[in-house]
């Protein structure tokens, strides 16, 4: 299993390569929460999400280890856009396997970073059995987005940069999807202060780690239902549940007019462009579902690699 240790060494790897993303003071949220709260805004980040620093450990080590002739992995976006630019800082061929209906925008970025873009497919699985038979067929290694040691050591640079900023920080807010970055994070910040708070957030209709967490087991859900669709995941991976389980103090559940107007209140008082996904961290403030007073909070905003097309829905929102 992934230690601190790796995370620090990851930090040094991955650091030359990424964009400072330093913390911003919101006066606003400090106000609703008698609270002092900073933005980790992972949205302005060169691929434009926390994503990158896992991709580039996992790729700075598998260099280091052998020759290989190239990777392929599948994705949405926000992964294959880490994964196309890390192979690009190590001249290593890429191919990104993403949904027939996947965004023409983030297909068009992707691509941009240097990587060959395969179509294959309606859902996940479809993408996920198509890369790794491109890998068997072709020779190349399969990077899965679910976690891995030098995956979840990468995303846990994000929670170093967080304590070498702002090391009074006593609260961290982190979205969770698969929970491979926020087991990174809470590892890293943990270790380092074993009484930092770590608060993950989920979307209700996507709660598969809350649940999992309260069974004292990995539960799958037959299906997800959420405009943070990062973080619609079916159930969490086993080794970052692990992590979950001895690092995280708490669950927490935002519904979806929540993420709206959280996605709303970024725009217009922080001029952020931040995606459902990495929006939930501020949702949880805002309706004060993280109870928090009195404390010195970071809240992660994981990604702002927004599908513009569907901002009316948020604009329309009665938020």
């Amino acid at each position: 299993m992934v230690v601190y240790g790796d995370v620090v060494q990851a930090y040094e790897k991955v650091t030359r390569f990424k964009n400072p993303t330093l913390l911003q003071y919101s006066g606003t949220l400090s106000r609703m929460t008698d609270s002092e709260v900073f933005l980790k805004p992972e949205n302005l980040q060169i691929t434009g999400s926390f994503k990158l620093g896992g991709a580039l450990n996992v790729m700075s080590n598998l260099v280091q280890k052998e020759k290989i002739k190239g990777v392929v992995t599948c994705s949405a976006g926000n992964w294959g856009q880490a994964v196309a630019y890390a192979a690009r800082q190590y001249d290593t061929y890429s191919i990104i396997v993403m949904p027939k209906q996947a965004s023409l925008i983030k297909i068009a970025a992707t691509r941009g970073y240097g990587a060959e873009v395969a179509l294959f497919g309606e859902n996940s699985n479809d993408v996920a059995a198509k890369a790794q038979e491109i890998a068997q067929n072709e020779g190349l290694i399969f990077l899965s987005p679910f976690g891995n040691d030098d995956l979840i050591a990468g995303h846990g640079t994000v929670g170093l940069e967080i304590i070498k900023e702002r090391p009074e920080t006593d609260v961290v807010l982190c979205p969770v999807g698969s929970g491979a970055f926020i087991a990174g994070i809470a590892l890293a910040l943990k270790e380092k202060n074993p009484k930092i708070k770590i608060i993950g957030i989920e979307p209700e209709n996507a709660n598969a780690m809350w649940l999992s967490l309260k069974a004292d087991k990995i539960v799958e859900l037959e299906q997800v239902d959420t405009i943070a669709d990062g973080l619609a995941l079916k159930k969490p991976g086993e080794q970052s549940f692990e992590i979950v389980k001895k690092y995280v103090d708490e669950i927490v559940l935002v519904n979806e007019e929540d993420i709206k107007k959280a996605v709303i209140f970024l725009l217009e008082r922080t001029k952020l462009l931040v995606e459902p996904s990495g929006a939930v961290t501020v949702a949880a403030l805002m309706t004060g579902k993280a109870n928090l007073q009195n404390r010195k909070i970071a809240a992660i905003l994981s990604g702002g690699n927004f599908d513009l097309t569907k901002l009316k829905i948020f604009l329309e929102c009665d938020c």
